[in-house]
């Protein structure tokens, strides 16, 4: 197994534990539910919420968040309160250290495109990060009104880019939101192991990557190998 690169012209990128570290965001979010669940009586750390949420993503839970909540109360009156007395804070996320140099060194070979689910205002956050110039396509869920894992997602962003799913590579990080749906259409597909989703054993060959790497760091050797075949 392995990335076929020969006639690859696009590579599309998840953002969420991709390209973007959501670990300060997320811990700070748990955080506020550890405070709401103290006073509804309910001890529970911010890391043991973080190990019940990695666990409800390593199950392939449909909605993490609840899942993580169920795992110290079924009391809807006490859920409904902790979802309603906090905010995901997104101003803590910022890009991993390696984005900016991977997507300087990529652009130079390939044309890039992001397809991921993110609130409104996805593009304007991009430019903040000062990268918002190194994307031809950008597909947000906030902005688009499709979320991941409908493939009508894909499709968009293959459309903007006049691309057909044999010349792109999907990279993220969940098997269920970026493997499964790019590689049904016929993208190739990479996995970068970080997050809540790293966890995640492939269930069946949909979402089993064409690469899989450990970190953002690697992904820029399996396109320089490629760049010398084009």
């Amino acid at each position: 197994m392995g990335l076929q690169l020969e006639g690859v012209s696009w590579l599309f990128f998840d953002l969420g534990y991709t390209l973007i570290n959501e670990d300060a965001a997320q811990m700070g979010r748990l955080g506020q539910v550890s405070d709401s669940l103290r006073q509804r009586g309910i001890e529970a750390s911010a890391e043991e919420l973080r190990s019940a949420l990695e666990a409800a993503s390593e199950r392939f839970d449909p909605n993490p968040f609840r899942s993580l909540l169920l795992a110290f109360t079924d009391d809807e009156d006490v859920i409904a309160f902790v979802r309603e007395s906090g905010r995901y804070p997104k101003e803590l996320e910022s890009p991993y250290p390696q984005t900016q140099p991977l997507l300087e060194r990529l652009a130079g070979q390939y044309r890039l495109g992001v397809i991921a689910n993110q609130p409104p205002g996805t593009s304007k956050r991009l430019g903040r990060y000062g990268m918002s110039r190194y994307f031809d396509v950008c597909v947000s869920s906030g902005d688009d009104g499709i979320a991941k894992p409908d493939s009508a997602m894909f499709r968009l962003a293959l459309k903007r880019a006049r691309c057909a799913p044999a010349e792109a590579v999907m990279i993220g990080d969940r098997l269920d939101n970026d493997i499964r749906p790019a590689k049904t259409l016929g993208f190739q597909t990479v996995r970068i192991l970080q997050g809540p989703a790293r966890l995640q054993q492939p269930r069946d060959g949909a979402e089993t990557p064409d690469a899989t790497v450990a970190h953002l760091g690697e992904v820029s050797a399996l396109f320089d190998m490629g760049a010398d075949e084009r």
